[in-house]
């Protein structure tokens, strides 16, 4: 192949160069405001007027920041592999989407922490101004907390990417990295710092907010293309690594939940409930998928990949709160069953009626259950602030931070985050359409790495492709249609006998050729410089032949009577021994004819 048709069209080196400026215009700007605003975390203690018996005390124990590093490092670990790990490999369902659901996670999900810092700096200065008056701060301290603050907005992102998987640009992620961090640090400004809703472990703040940005940008990149799109769907290896991310995701979930409640009793309620609704909502999931799933009594993975989540989605908004062991129980296996239906019934609505594609299905585990929290906590903060015997007089202080207005300040946080993020989405949305301009996917390209990403000789491919790189003539079927499609089609329930006759033959000519392409890399490297263009001639000669051969045995095989129960794999290694009798009077050689 030449160097011409290597290169990429115009519009698409425009974005690969624009998506470059600006990435490295974001470092620099990183680099000169953390050196110049951002200090790092520091005892508030002078010194020099402590004796040498405090000053050895507060050696030995680290003081206050060593206490915060103890007290919040575990979670940080937990929760860093929850949105690097976890969330990237839930996204790794589609056959050919792994690198991008994988290395889009990593990059964004790199910049959001570090931008992150910067935008929780400002409201909270702005907020400290307000509270205590002064001037504004001439630094900022980055503490172990704010670090972790970064991670959850991270969180929020990689809800809002599930939503548009498999339809977005690098240069498109990159915009939505950049801008959704600064509406919801805005969120956080109006809903925590300044009406102090209940909120441990981001149901309104992460979950309902990311997942309502997410549907919002969604709809302005769902078209006709990438709905009918056949590469929108699973593998089986897929679903192996998009399971290890739900696993990580669910053993880790109490810690997100858990990471910045008050200590002591709202810590370990925090754990208690989340695990605990999550064991619940797992169950929930087996009950409904089995009963529902394609209306089949069969199990979904795609169901057991997220609904059995929705338990910890649930108890964001009050996990710490005295709810009942059984309360908890409770709501993890409504928020389960509510998540399977959403699956089922809800998404395929969404798409029909309000043209919003929604890839992973996050209205479905992050906002459904997610706003259920969020009224939860409403009700939970009425009926705390109807009988304080539930908590002792310290964590009451701690957990109703607003007092008698808890309540309406709840569901008010509620409804301005679902505002925020559709405010968010639409200014985001209308960037990320006019970016369809600037190295745009194309029909062809939904779903799949091989637009922006150097993929390996075993990246599923289509027939045409095979075809087309090793210049063999198109195989057609017995009615002198082309052999074409993917190498793994949907389920469809109506098949006949005779297409699935069809289908196994394609199964094999796609094996066939695939092993042809191998071997013939394979042996390029062994042949040396002189003798390169006379062999590669032969061997293309000797392709074609053995393709023409095997295309014709196939036919001829397939027309005749066979038992039903014979394998298919069979079928094909009796193709493979044919091909290799036949060629050069039915011996063997070094040839790739040969050794297919």
């Amino acid at each position: 192949m030449s160097k011409e048709e290597h290169k990429l069209p115009l519009s698409k080196r425009k974005e690969s160069v624009i998506f470059m400026m600006i990435l490295f215009a974001f470092q620099v700007f990183m680099v000169v405001l953390f050196s110049v605003w951002v200090r790092y975390s520091k005892n508030e203690v002078n010194y020099n007027s402590l004796s040498s018996t405090e000053l050895e005390q507060l050696t030995a124990t680290g003081g206050a920041v060593q206490e915060e590093v103890t007290n919040i490092y575990g979670y940080f670990r937990d929760i860093n592999i929850m949105i690097f790990f976890g969330f990237g490999f839930l996204m790794t369902f589609l056959r050919r989407y792994g690198y991008s659901a994988l290395g889009y996670t990593f990059i964004i999900s790199a910049l959001v922490a570090q931008w992150s810092v910067l935008i929780y700096g400002f409201f909270e200065t702005v907020d400290h101004k307000n509270d205590h008056g002064g001037d504004y701060a001439s630094t900022f301290e980055m503490s172990q907390t704010v670090i972790l603050q970064g991670l959850f907005c991270a969180g929020a992102v990689m809800i809002s990417y599930g939503a548009v998987l498999g339809r977005v640009t690098p240069l498109q992620m990159l915009v939505v990295g950049i801008f959704e961090p600064i509406f919801y640090f805005l969120n956080m400004f109006i809903g925590e710092m300044n009406l102090e809703a209940i909120d441990v472990g981001g149901g309104m703040y992460i979950h309902l907010f990311g997942s309502v940005f997410g549907l919002t940008i969604a709809w302005f990149l769902t078209d006709k293309k990438s709905k009918d799109c056949e590469d929108n769907s699973p593998s089986y290896t897929g679903d192996y690594f998009a399971m290890a991310g739900t696993l990580f995701l669910w053993m880790m979930w109490p810690s997100f939940n858990a990471a910045i409640a008050p200590l002591g009793e709202p810590q370990f309620r925090a754990i208690a409930n989340t695990f605990l609704s999550l064991t619940a909502s797992t169950i929930a999931t087996f009950i409904v998928t089995r009963l529902f799933g394609h209306l089949g009594h069969k199990i979904d993975m795609v169901h057991v990949q997220n609904s059995s989540l929705a338990g910890g989605v649930v108890q964001g908004c009050l996990a710490h709160m005295n709810i009942n062991p059984g309360g908890a129980i409770g709501m993890g296996f409504l928020a389960g069953v509510i998540s399977v239906v959403g699956y089922l019934f809800i998404t395929p609505f969404l798409q029909r009626r309000f043209n919003i594609q929604d890839t992973c299905g996050v209205h479905n585990l992050h906002f459904m259950p997610g706003f259920i929290g969020s009224i939860a906590a409403c009700i939970a903060a009425w009926k705390g602030l109807n009988d304080r015997s539930l908590y002792n007089p310290i964590e009451f202080e701690q957990i109703f931070r607003a007092g008698e207005d808890q309540a309406k300040n709840n569901a008010a946080a509620t409804f301005i985050s679902i505002g925020i993020a559709i405010a968010g989405g639409l200014f985001v949305g209308v960037i990320l359409k006019a970016l369809k301009k600037v190295g745009g996917l194309k029909a062809k390209q939904y779903y799949q790495d091989s637009a922006f990403w150097h993929v390996p000789i075993d990246y599923p491919k289509d027939v045409e492709y095979v075809v087309e790189q090793n210049n063999l003539p198109m195989p057609t079927t017995d009615n002198g249609d082309n052999v074409g499609g993917v190498e793994m089609k949907k389920h469809s329930t109506n098949n006949n006998n005779n297409n699935k006759k069809e289908n196994g033959y394609r199964r094999d000519l796609i094996r066939l050729l695939e092993t042809l392409v191998r071997n013939e890399q394979s042996t390029d490297s062994s042949y040396s410089d002189s003798d390169s263009s006379e062999d590669e001639e032969e061997r293309e000669r000797r392709i074609r032949k053995l393709a023409k051969k095997s295309h014709r045995r196939s036919k001829k095989s397939h027309s005749e009577h066979q038992p039903q129960h014979q394998p298919e794999e069979s079928n094909f290694n009796s193709k493979n021994n044919n091909a290799e009798t036949t060629d050069n009077g039915g011996s063997s050689t070094d040839s790739p004819s040969s050794k297919v």
